[in-house]
Protein backbone atom coordinates (compact mmCIF):
# COMPACT_ATOMS: atom_id res chain seq x y z
CA UNK A 1 0.00 0.00 0.00
CA UNK A 2 1.50 3.43 -0.91
CA UNK A 3 1.26 6.48 0.88
CA UNK A 4 -1.64 7.90 -1.13
CA UNK A 5 -3.86 5.14 -0.23
CA UNK A 6 -2.97 5.14 3.06
CA UNK A 7 -3.58 8.40 3.33
CA UNK A 8 -6.86 8.17 1.68
CA UNK A 9 -7.45 5.43 3.61
CA UNK A 10 -7.20 7.22 6.67
CA UNK A 11 -9.47 9.90 5.12
CA UNK A 12 -12.36 7.33 4.56
CA UNK A 13 -11.83 6.26 8.42
CA UNK A 14 -12.07 9.85 9.05
CA UNK A 15 -15.25 10.66 7.42
CA UNK A 16 -17.04 7.93 8.79
CA UNK A 17 -16.71 8.53 12.05
CA UNK A 18 -18.09 11.97 10.85
CA UNK A 19 -21.06 10.24 9.81
CA UNK A 20 -21.19 8.38 13.29
CA UNK A 21 -20.55 11.49 14.96
CA UNK A 22 -22.55 14.21 16.92
CA UNK A 23 -22.38 17.00 13.81
CA UNK A 24 -23.74 14.50 11.59
CA UNK A 25 -26.76 15.98 9.34
CA UNK A 26 -28.64 12.73 9.48
CA UNK A 27 -29.45 9.81 12.16
CA UNK A 28 -28.59 6.75 10.98
CA UNK A 29 -30.31 3.80 11.71
CA UNK A 30 -29.01 1.46 13.73
CA UNK A 31 -28.36 -0.93 11.33
CA UNK A 32 -26.48 1.24 8.99
CA UNK A 33 -24.54 2.06 11.79
CA UNK A 34 -23.40 -1.12 12.78
CA UNK A 35 -22.61 -1.78 8.74
CA UNK A 36 -20.72 1.71 8.98
CA UNK A 37 -19.00 0.41 11.93
CA UNK A 38 -17.91 -2.96 10.90
CA UNK A 39 -16.60 -1.18 7.42
CA UNK A 40 -14.68 0.85 9.48
CA UNK A 41 -12.78 -1.08 11.31
CA UNK A 42 -11.81 -3.44 8.67
CA UNK A 43 -10.16 -0.15 6.89
CA UNK A 44 -8.59 0.68 10.36
CA UNK A 45 -6.93 -2.93 10.91
CA UNK A 46 -5.96 -2.51 6.98
CA UNK A 47 -3.88 0.93 7.69
CA UNK A 48 -2.45 -0.55 11.36
CA UNK A 49 -0.93 -3.64 9.58
CA UNK A 50 0.18 -1.42 6.37
CA UNK A 51 1.95 1.24 8.71
CA UNK A 52 3.60 -1.57 10.74
CA UNK A 53 4.82 -3.71 7.86
CA UNK A 54 6.28 -0.57 6.40
CA UNK A 55 8.05 0.05 9.80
Amino acid sequence: MSQNEMKETAQEIAAGLKRLGPDRVVALSVHVSKSLIEELEIKANKLVAQLESAS
